[in-house]
């Protein structure tokens, strides 16, 4: 760890900062997506739903210095007659943060799913695994 977070007279903002930088530095860096799995009724209607997407340390502490956009960091998939879709490709995290709104269109019958999925990134030089929302559709 940096040992600038026992230095006097740095605010507890920044000494937060380089603690959370600190930990990257080390690889401590994972994908967290909420939620993880969701089931929900068949639906006739078009609908969405929001996946909150986080760059966090293994303790669950955000990365909130993290700002950067992805390329192919988002991926959908969807099983059944409906039709999952999202906006774009690219993976915008702002302050370590990401909203993803995933569509779906046409008749989700029992047993249909669609998965979101934020893909497998390289961060300063660490590999960050995928991770995955599922929405299952049952009575």
């Amino acid at each position: 760890m940096s040992n600038i977070l026992k230095k006097l007279g740095i605010q507890r903002a920044v000494r937060n900062e380089f603690y959370l930088r600190d930990k990257a530095l080390s690889g401590d860096l994972v994908w967290v997506v909420t939620p993880s799995t969701v089931v929900v009724v068949p639906t006739e209607v078009d609908w969405t739903r929001t996946v909150v997407v986080e760059l966090q340390t293994a303790a669950g502490e955000v990365h909130t210095w993290f700002s950067d956009e992805i390329a192919s960091g988002n991926s959908i998939a969807n099983t059944g007659d409906g039709t999952a879709s999202i906006v774009s490709e690219i993976l915008t995290i702002v302050n370590g943060r990401a909203e993803v709104v995933v569509s779906g269109i046409d008749g989700w019958d029992n047993t249909d799913t669609d998965t979101y999925t934020v893909t497998e990134a390289t961060i300063l030089g660490y590999t960050v695994s995928a991770v995955t929302s599922k929405e299952t559709f049952e009575d």
